[in-house]
């Protein structure tokens, strides 16, 4: 006698395409997991102790939001941690639901109050506490429950920046003048190079030139308009991204 056809072989044909259609989605997962895994370990974690963080219970935070501090230290030796000022203090906050995204500054310069009870300039917490010692700062004296924070310093920035293609930036005269002198310092520290812009009007810049755009603080406005820069070029970065392939974004992560 014939012998009996089993497994696979005896399956219909919709049976079959499903069980084939499976495996490669469970494939794709497996492997979508081991390449995020790989960009994850990448990064320099550090999971805060929430105690030390100063979240009030006393304040009804609004549900279905994830507010991050984000820092961008004055770091000259590639170090994130304490003894580096904060110079730019930022609260991004993300709409669960929509997805978007608002950005807000705190001014460096602004007088607020440390764990200890004294009373310094801002970006005095994460020289004093790191980031744990900033996060705390902020939630203390804005109500805040920032639990998450991202610390770069100019390197990060640069190549970011250079990594999309460099971003076109409005500059008046007086704004080329000031980022030309910060791009002597920026390229020494990064160990990128740019070139000298002249005139004002429509640039295009590349990582070097942006970031010390982004220093920019002796115009009319000091820093409410430093922190404007700041939020203009992650505006332009983030615009970037959103229509760059993900072949570039890939590249882009295991850069940066």
């Amino acid at each position: 006698g014939r012998r009996r056809k089993r497994g696979f072989a005896t399956w219909s044909i919709g049976k079959k395409i499903g069980a084939v259609l499976g495996g490669t989605l469970l494939g794709v997962v497996v492997i979508g997991s081991v390449i995020l895994a790989s960009k994850m370990n990448k990064l320099s974690s550090v999971k805060l102790d929430t105690d030390k963080l100063n979240i009030s219970d006393e304040v009804k935070h609004e549900k279905g939001y994830t507010n991050v501090a984000l820092f961008g230290l004055d770091s000259r030796e590639n170090d994130l941690g304490k003894g580096n000022r904060s110079d730019t203090i930022m609260i991004a906050s993300l709409n669960n639901d929509t997805k978007e995204v608002k950005l807000v500054s705190i001014y460096r310069d602004t007088l607020l109050e440390l764990d200890d009870g004294s009373y310094n300039k801002a970006n005095s917490a994460y020289s004093f506490g790191g980031p744990e010692g900033a996060v705390s700062l902020i939630n203390r004296n804005l109500d805040m429950n920032i639990e998450k924070y991202v610390t770069v310093n100019f390197n990060a920035l640069v190549d970011v920046i250079d990594a999309v293609g460099g971003l076109d930036l409005e500059l008046t005269h007086e704004e080329v003048v000031h980022m030309n002198n910060y791009c002597v310092e920026t390229s020494k520290v990064t160990g990128k190079s740019y070139e000298p812009v002249e005139g004002g009007g429509l640039k295009q810049l590349n990582g070097v030139q942006a970031t010390s755009y982004c220093r920019i603080r002796y115009t009319k406005g000091d820093d409410f308009r430093r922190t404007e820069r700041q939020r203009l070029v992650i505006q332009k970065v983030v615009e970037k991204l959103q229509s760059s392939n993900l072949a570039t974004i890939n590249k882009i992560a295991d850069d940066v």
